[in-house]
């Protein structure tokens, strides 16, 4: 029930933030960017490596999200996409997926292989937004394991951290 009155918060935002259409044909569009340096130390040692995260983010009728997330560092950059119910999985199988919290935010959780992200969005009045992003090690780990932009095969690092992160309804 809690979740269905989140739902139904994050709705009725959204509708104040739209106009013309109705609830079920409306979307809204959110732009979400973070910064992260890390260090790597196998296969090769890289200190400091910076990336630019972005996420397009579209939310349509009361209960689809899409996502465009693109990653770059040193002129590399990939990218890859998804499409949801929010809510439809929230599974340790799944890598990526987003649900309304209870408190009416929007919940990113991203299953890596040794660690999770959690990015949490908070929609304002006026067009106006937060992002939160949280990563933490899976107990038993000490380095983070991801997928690195430039070969595509696994990297171990020592520290990520983010440094700067926005958030834009369009």
């Amino acid at each position: 029930m809690k979740l269905a009155r989140a739902a139904l918060a994050v709705a009725a935002i959204l509708a104040g933030l739209q106009s013309g259409a109705s609830a079920s044909e409306k979307t809204t569009e959110i732009d979400l960017t973070y910064d992260s340096v890390m260090d790597m130390v196998r296969p090769t040692v890289h200190p400091g490596i910076a990336v630019h995260h972005t996420l397009q983010i579209t939310l349509s009728g009361y209960d689809k999200i899409s996502e465009q997330r693109d990653r770059s560092t040193h002129g590399a950059r990939d990218s890859n996409q998804t499409v949801q119910v929010l809510g439809s999985t929230d599974d340790e199988q799944s890598y990526v997926a987003w649900k309304v919290a209870a408190n009416g935010t929007l919940v990113r959780k991203q299953n890596d292989p040794q660690s999770t992200r959690t990015m949490t969005v908070t929609l304002l009045p006026g067009n106006q937004c937060t992002l939160e992003v949280v990563d933490r090690l899976k107990p038993g780990f000490t380095e983070w394991k991801f997928l690195r932009i430039t070969m595509h095969t696994m990297g171990y690092f020592s520290s990520y951290k983010v440094v700067q992160t926005s958030c834009i309804v369009r």
